[in-house]
This record gives structure tokens, C-alpha cells and sequence, in this order.
């Protein structure tokens, strides 16, 4: 930029402070408010980048659909791996089965997580070695490699190669000796701590385990022919495990690349573009600010553009000139504005529960993007500015006493800006009230149970405990000052173990229904605080077939949707009739009111209940308790755990806090980085609105002397300056509203039990924007109907 150019412009900035510090203070803002978002959309949508070779790596995927129910993932086979490379010469892959262990230390232990993998697997992903040789460790049966950050964790003080790790896996005990340390990012979606050689016999389906995953190294060109082969591949190789399966059960095999697999819920792909958007739209309010009062302020500088022409300046040279101050406030800008994310980062890592962090140099840096963005913001808004001050004749500015302020185009312009603004901002408001009510929502609803004073023992059913140590814990458990009564039960919030039965009334036909079928233990729906719709509890005493522990279930429990689902009119007509399922008949002695084990989130299934009074699979320990010192009884609880299974990690949690880990803290976390960003972009649309009124007061003040000496009281003219930019955020709410609730609608499509989007929320907001409206512009007004109208008269 020329010497003069730096001089108008360092002239401009000191002469004209008020304009100086909102423009630069809202562009700031703005920027700060995009980068925290962007870095925000990065981590989510980089997961398993660091992954050696991601963008070359599929995982099969194997889906059980039954009729009339929602497909569940299922484990890919033993041998399709090897099955697929015989059929595809030079096909690489890797098979990876994680699952829970218990790490013994000392006298106690921890729960960790372990990846059983097959001999290759650190060739086809080499990650960073720390010490040691990963591919060689897992060339014996014996060998370990363990991350990074367990070494630090768990094995302080020298070097970790060499040491004796004991573990308890599948509830067998076994001890490993660690070969290698490897550096694994957070930011990955395949868990693992330790990682061992997964034998040939290895439990597929034990307990805490997650399922065999086929990992396959697919060059992108091929990946859409081997996909058609992957899919037929139960074709030409039929699965023996549904040999026998029901008609109508059918499996879906197919491929999904490893970058796609942590946004894969809809509902998340939805929230992480809404949460970018949000970036985006505070930068664009910040953009409108900048050129609002810069076009608003053109005829201030009308003087210095006729007299450097006057002197020679072509209209080029004004149009760079202009651009290139708009480039260097947008520096300036993004200079404090990064200081600001520095700043802000740590809080944000608070309360969004993020990892997010800024990289100057190397991979991931954010140089490039702020480079990018300066020169972006810059050129966008400076470019309209440019070419109307570079667009003046000198002739008719000198001959004028008056400004121009950009003319009727000018005009035009900001009008149209403030409308945007404001519609973007009502558009946020809107959304952060349905977003914070939706998750309240999801935080109490009724969810068919009573989950507060309850806790679970996941731990209970951990392979490593026997029977009697079973029963020592759950009477010791129930002995505990506070309890108040335990149930024991397959199926607990957030999952559990349970079947699929492929069920119809008897007698009747018609399409089968998948039914989920869970046990429960004696005195679980009493514990739960269950609603009886029709019939009978359980009652082996008086009815000795109530009880399926000898693994014959002759009576049910069904719930309101498996009643409504199986065609009976109502709870009380389904009681004493039969429902058939494979060669199982099974009565319906009781029906009870949904229990959303799941969530709000997940659509309700058809669930029916067996009482097992023994030998039930993987239990949960459920307990009642009383006060408020959820603490002190969970401390007592672990207490009695230490005494009993220390070998064993123990999980013991309320139900609140289950469900909170599992369906809403992630939701919640989302909610308030939008609040956060949602209410910055509308404090920035405020900063630029504030400055707007100003100079349009400032510059209106003889006119309002001259209304004064007319007779126009201090509420005559408030009512005109507020009014002239109330219009616009009336009429913006015209823009908003329906994009508001075309976004509030899919958003909230994801949740089986969501709030209504009434018209409070839109009318909230619309009253809101105009009450912000007002407040800012109202400060600047009131200095200027309240002067005396010689004051006014006077005024240059």
C-alpha cells in the first residue's frame, strides 16, 4: 500500500474512533466465533485421520433386519476375510475383535480396553512406534502392544517394553508381556489400549466383547466393484449361523469407509453442519457490519476521493487502495481475533467437550485457513465499499455542502443488510430455544420408570465373578443403610443382553413381529416402578410356570407397543392369550406401559419379559436408594465390591448418570457451543447495529433541531429514529421463520420423543430481536431527542 494510503487509513482510524473499534471489534468477533467453529467441524468431520492409510481403508458391515423392526449391526464372520482375498488376488486386510478386560494392578484392577487382532494389523496400520516392534509382538501367542498413553498411566518410571501385564479377558485370566509401545490419536472411532494376536478360537461373543470387525485396504477406484462383491457375498457363501433362520430374516453385507464411521447417526451429521453454519453466519453478520458503516460513512470521505482524483488518482488505484484497508483491518482483526480463540479455547473445551486446539506449524495448522480467510473477508467486504467511494465525481462533491453516504444504492444496501442480520439472527434464537427444550426434555422425560434413586451395577454380570461371589455381593449390596430393594435383570437402561423373537398371535396368523425378549429377575418391575396396564406381576409362588429358569418361557409380560404391534385391541384383550414363536408358546399373563430402556432418542420396540429367577445371562444389579448423598452410597457400594471381586473393575453408576453418558451429554455439549455461538452472532449484529444508529443520529441531528423548533416532542422523534430500523427487523422474521422451522423439523425428526414446535418459540424470538432492536438502538436516540434544538441547529 502507498505512503498515503497508509496515512488515510491510520488518519481514518484515529479520526472516526467509535466506527474504528466496531468495525474491527465486530469483524474480531466474528472471525473468533467462525474459528472456534471451524476448528469445531474439523475435529468431527477428521475423525480417524490420523489413521495410516484411512482414506484407503473399508470395514465390513453386516446388518440382521428382521420384519417390522429396526436392523442391528451383527459381528462380521470368522472367515471372510480369508474367503474374500481367495476370491480377490492381493486384497489386503485385517480382522480386529475389541472388547473390555480387566488390567490387574496390584491389589486391584482397572477396566480397559482390548483389541484382539490378527498378526498383520501393524503393518497394514503402522503407527507411530514409541520403543519396541509392534509386527514381531504379535508374532507370539504372548506378546502385547499397548499405547502411549496407557504406558504413562499404568507403568511409570522406565521403560514398559519387557513388563508383565495380567489381564482378565472373557473371564479368563492371562498374562501377556509387552513387545511394544505405539502413539494412537484421540480422535479415532476404533478403540483400543492393548492390543493382542487374535487366536483362531477366539469367543466371538463374550461377554464385554464388541464383535469382529474385517478391516480391508481398498484402493478408492475399486471400492465400488468390490462393494457389489461384498454384497452378495452371503450369496455365494450362506452364513450356517442362519441356516434355520425364520423367513423373513435377512442379512445385509456391504462396505463403509473408516472416515465415515463417527458421523454416521444422521441426527449428528445435522447438528456438526448446523454448529459450521452458525461459524459461518456470525462471520457473514460480521461482513454485513463492516460494509454497513463503511458504505454509511462513504460520504465522509467524499472529499479526500474528489481531491485525489482532482490530483491524478485513477479509479483503479482508489478501488485498490480501499480493498487493501479493508484487507488490513481484516488483519488486524484476525490477529485480535485469534487472541481471542486462544483465550476462549479452554472454556470452550469445557463445556462443548471437545479436544480443540490451535496448530501454527506443521499438520493441522491453521495458517493456511486464516491466510485464506483474511484475504476472503477482506475482498468481500471491501469490495462494494471500493467501488462506490471510487465511483464519486470530483466536480459534484466539491460543489456539495452535503454527504452522499453511498445514495439510494447505498441505502438500499443496508436496509437489505440489517433485514439479513436480523433474520439470521432470529433464525438462531429460535433454534437455540428448541434445542435447549428439546434436551431438557430429553434430560426428564418419562421414560416408563422411575430412574431417579436408582443405580445399576454393570459390572454384576463381568465374567470373571462366579455364582457365589454373585450372591454375596447383591446380599451385602442390599444390607447397605440407604437400600431400600435390588432386582437383578438381563436387560438394563442403556442395553444389556437380550433376543430377538419372530412373534404371532395364535390362532390369528398374519405377519410375524420381531419382539425383543429380555429376563428379568424377581422384583424388577416393582424396583423400576413399572405401570401395570392390564393383568398380572410375575408370581412364581402362586404360579409355578411364571418362572423360565429352567429356560422354558411359558408366561410374558409384553409391553403397550408389542400389544399394539400383534394386532389386540386393547392391554386388557391380550391377557390370557397366547403368542407364538418359533416352536415357543408363550402367555401373556401382563401388560405394562413402555419402558424407554434407551432413551427418549430410540423408537420404543416390542419387548416382552421373562421372569428368570436363576442363571440369568451377564445380570445387572439394579438397587433402590434413599437421600440425596448419591456419593456416599455409590463409595459404600464400592466398598463392599473391593471386598468381594477386587480382581474385578467395577462399574456402578445411577441410571441418570447411564443415561446421561449414553444419550444426552454429547446432545448437550452440541446444545450449548450453539447457544454460545448463537448468542455471539447476535451480539456481533448488535455491535454493528449500535454503530449504524450512531452515525445515522449523528448525521440527522439538524434535522431533528429543525423538528424540535417545529414543535416535535422527545417522543416524536424516538418514535422516528427507533422506527426506521424496527421496520427491517419486522420484516426480517418473515425471512426466518420459515427457514427456522424447516431446520427445527429435520432436526428434531431424529428424537422418537421430542417436543412440539409451537409458535412460542418464534414469536420468543421475534420479540426478543425487536427488544434488542430497540435497547441499542434506543441509547444513541435518547442523547439526540433530548437536546435543545439551538444545540442541534449549531451542529456541524
Amino acid at each position: 500500500m502507498h505512503r498515503l494510503a497508509w496515512l488515510a487509513l491510520y488518519r481514518s482510524f484515529t479520526r472516526h474512533k467509535l466506527f474504528t473499534l466496531v468495525n474491527i471489534g465486530g469483524l474480531a468477533l466474528g472471525i473468533a466465533v467462525f474459528l472456534i467453529l471451524y476448528l469445531f467441524v474439523r475435529y468431527e468431520t477428521s475423525f480417524d485421520h490420523e489413521v495410516p492409510g484411512w482414506d484407503r481403508t473399508w470395514i465390513v458391515e453386516r446388518k440382521l433386519q428382521f420384519p417390522g423392526a429396526n436392523q442391528v449391526n451383527i459381528p462380521s464372520r470368522r472367515e471372510m476375510l480369508a474367503q474374500l482375498q481367495a476370491e480377490h488376488a492381493g486384497l489386503q486386510g485385517a480382522r480386529l475383535l475389541p472388547g473390555d478386560a480387566a488390567l490387574q494392578l496390584g491389589t486391584g484392577s482397572t477396566q480397559t480396553t482390548v483389541g484382539q487382532v490378527d498378526a498383520n494389523f501393524f503393518r497394514l496400520f503402522p503407527f507411530p512406534v514409541v520403543a519396541g516392534d509392534p509386527t514381531a509382538t504379535l508374532a507370539t501367542p504372548d506378546g502385547a502392544v499397548i499405547t502411549e498413553r496407557l504406558a504413562q498411566t499404568y507403568l511409570p518410571g522406565g521403560s514398559a517394553v519387557g513388563r508383565m501385564l495380567k489381564l482378565t479377558l472373557g473371564g479368563k485370566p492371562r498374562l501377556v508381556r509387552v513387545g511394544a509401545v505405539v502413539r494412537l490419536s484421540k480422535a479415532m472411532t476404533q478403540p483400543g489400549d492393548i492390543f493382542l494376536r487374535l487366536p483362531a478360537d477366539a469367543d466371538l461373543f463374550a461377554k464385554g466383547s464388541q464383535g469382529l470387525q474385517t478391516l480391508l485396504r481398498i484402493d478408492p477406484a475399486e471400492a465400488g466393484a468390490l462393494q457389489q462383491r461384498v454384497a452378495g457375498f452371503d450369496q455365494r457363501h450362506p452364513d450356517p449361523s442362519f441356516a434355520s433362520a425364520p423367513k423373513g430374516i435377512r442379512v445385509e453385507t456391504g462396505l463403509i469407509p473408516l472416515g465415515a464411521l463417527h458421523l454416521r447417526a444422521a441426527r449428528d451429521r445435522i447438528v456438526v453442519a448446523t454448529l459450521g453454519l452458525v461459524g459461518l453466519l456470525a462471520l457473514l453478520v460480521a461482513i454485513g457490519n463492516y460494509v454497513n458503516l463503511t458504505t454509511a460513512r462513504a460520504g465522509l470521505r467524499a472529499r479526500e476521493v474528489a481531491m485525489r482524483k482532482t490530483l491524478g488518482a485513477t479509479r483503479g488505484a482508489l478501488i485498490g487502495q480501499f480493498l487493501a484497508e479493508s484487507i488490513a483491518t481484516t488483519a488486524l482483526a484476525a490477529l485480535l481475533g485469534l487472541a481471542v480463540v486462544e483465550v476462549a479455547l479452554p472454556m470452550v473445551n469445557a463445556i462443548g467437550g471437545t479436544d480443540l486446539h490451535l496448530r501454527y506449524w506443521g499438520s493441522g495448522t491453521i495458517l493456511p485457513a486464516l491466510l485464506a480467510l483474511i484475504l476472503g473477508v477482506g475482498l468481500i467486504a471491501g469490495a462494494y465499499p471500493a467501488f462506490v467511494l471510487s465511483r464519486f465525481r470530483p466536480a459534484a462533491v466539491l460543489a456539495s455542502a452535503g454527504a452522499t453516504g453511498g445514495g439510494r444504492s447505498g441505502r438500499v444496501l443496508r436496509a437489505t443488510l440489517v433485514v439479513l442480520q436480523f433474520a439470521i439472527a432470529i433464525v438462531l434464537m429460535i433454534g437455540t430455544g428448541v434445542l435447549l427444550a428439546q434436551v431438557h426434555h430429553t434430560q426428564t422425560a418419562d421414560l416408563g420408570f422411575q430412574r431417579h434413586g436408582l443405580a445399576m451395577l454393570s459390572s454384576f454380570g463381568d465374567p470373571g465373578l462366579d455364582a457365589a461371589q454373585r450372591h454375596d455381593i447383591a446380599a451385602a449390596v442390599a444390607a447397605l443403610p440407604g437400600v431400600t430393594g435390588t432386582a437383578q435383570s438381563a436387560i438394563a437402561p442403556g442395553g444389556g443382553s437380550y433376543g430377538i423373537m419372530e412373534a404371532q398371535r395364535e390362532g390369528i396368523g398374519g405377519d410375524k413381529v420381531s419382539v425383543i425378549q429380555a429376563a428379568v429377575g424377581p422384583g424388577f418391575f416393582q424396583l423400576y416402578g413399572a405401570h401395570l396396564l392390564a393383568g398380572r406381576w410375575f408370581d412364581p409362588r402362586g404360579f409355578a410356570s411364571d418362572d423360565a429358569a429352567g429356560g422354558k418361557v411359558h408366561a410374558v409380560l409384553l409391553n403397550r407397543t408389542a400389544i399394539v404391534r400383534l394386532g389386540f385391541a386393547s392391554p386388557a384383550a391380550a391377557i390370557g392369550k397366547a403368542v407364538v414363536g418359533g416352536q415357543e408358546r408363550q402367555t401373556i399373563i401382563g401388560v405394562i406401559d413402555d419402558l424407554r430402556l434407551m432413551g427418549p432418542i430410540q423408537p420404543v420396540e416390542a419387548q416382552a419379559y421373562a421372569l428368570q429367577t436363576s442363571g440369568l445371562p451377564a445380570p445387572v444389579l439394579s438397587l433402590r436408594y434413599t437421600g440425596d448423598d448419591t456419593r456416599a452410597l455409590l463409595d459404600r457400594v464400592e466398598t463392599v465390591w473391593r471386598r468381594h471381586a477386587s480382581a474385578v473393575p467395577l462399574k456402578v453408576q445411577t441410571v441418570d448418570q447411564q443415561l446421561y453418558e449414553t444419550y444426552i451429554r454429547a446432545d448437550l455439549e452440541r446444545a450449548r457451543l450453539f447457544t454460545a455461538g448463537a448468542a455471539l452472532a447476535v451480539l456481533i449484529g448488535c455491535i454493528g447495529l449500535y454503530g449504524l444508529a450512531a452515525f445515522d443520529t449523528e448525521r440527522r441531528i439538524k434535522e431533528i433541531g429543525i423538528r424540535k423548533a417545529l414543535g416535535a416532542s422527545t417522543r416524536d422523534v424516538l418514535q422516528l429514529l427507533v422506527a426506521r430500523f424496527l421496520r427491517p427487523v419486522l420484516i426480517a422474521n418473515l425471512i426466518a421463520w420459515p427457514l427456522a422451522w424447516v431446520a427445527m423439523q429435520r432436526w428434531l425428526a431424529g428424537f422418537d420423543d421430542r417436543i412440539a414446535l409451537t409458535p412460542w418459540y418464534f414469536l420468543g424470538a421475534s420479540a426478543l430481536a425487536v427488544a434488542i432492536a430497540v435497547l441499542t438502538v434506543l441509547g444513541q436516540s435518547w442523547r439526540v431527542a433530548r437536546a435543545e434544538p439551538a444545540r442541534a441547529l449549531r451542529y456541524e
